[in-house]
């Protein structure tokens, strides 16, 4: 077997560093845990990356990856928000068309953390599974330029059998969203809520 590609190799002090603009309370931190992942990637080879989670969590996500692996669904690229090439910025990453899982940020216009933020949440190729809302009418797609279209590899939909994997975990997938519901589409994000 031809040796693994490393995407993330961060020590868990690295992966567990404090963003110095919006830091971790210790009630959060104490839950997660880093872990390794195997995955395939768009060049054919296989690949290692990190992502925190809260280890309530790792078992779903790990079997995901496995899955993923199994079938070659090609992944870009699992990194972690605290790496110095993103430094928790979701901008950085999702242009990069970066996986990653725990960011600390809090829900917007509240003192609660997202799910993201708690490490509940994770996200798959953000170039190829935009995150997409609606801002008084107008359609706006992040990462900018970013287009949906389910028959590209790497990309994810409601019948595919990953997204079917984690619905039978009990995790929500964003792609089901709708812009009559949550007011976004988040093809890239699935959440689990405790």
């Amino acid at each position: 077997m031809a040796e693994r590609i490393v995407d993330s190799d961060l020590s868990l002090r690295g992966a567990l560093a404090d963003n110095p603009v919006n830091p971790c309370p210790e009630e959060i931190r104490s839950t997660l845990g880093l872990m390794e992942v195997v995955y395939w990637g768009f060049d054919a080879k296989e690949h290692i990356g990190q992502l925190v989670l809260a280890e309530s969590v790792m078992a779903d996500v790990d079997e995901f990856f496995k899955q993923a692996l199994d079938m070659r669904f090609p992944i870009e690229k699992v990194v972690l928000a605290s790496d110095p090439r993103y430094s928790w910025d979701d901008e950085k990453l999702m242009a990069d068309n970066a996986s990653s899982g725990f960011n600390y940020r809090l829900i917007a216009g509240t003192d609660r953390p997202s799910l993201h933020g708690r490490g509940l949440a994770f996200d798959i190729n953000t170039r190829l599974n935009p995150y997409i809302r609606w801002e008084r009418g107008k359609k706006i797609v992040r990462p900018t330029g970013a287009v949906w279209d389910k028959t590209k590899a790497g990309t994810l939909h409601a019948d595919h059998p990953l997204v079917k994997l984690m619905e039978g975990f009990g995790w929500e997938w964003g792609g089901s969203w709708t812009k009559e519901g949550k007011g976004v589409i988040d093809y890239q994000h699935f959440e689990k809520h405790l």
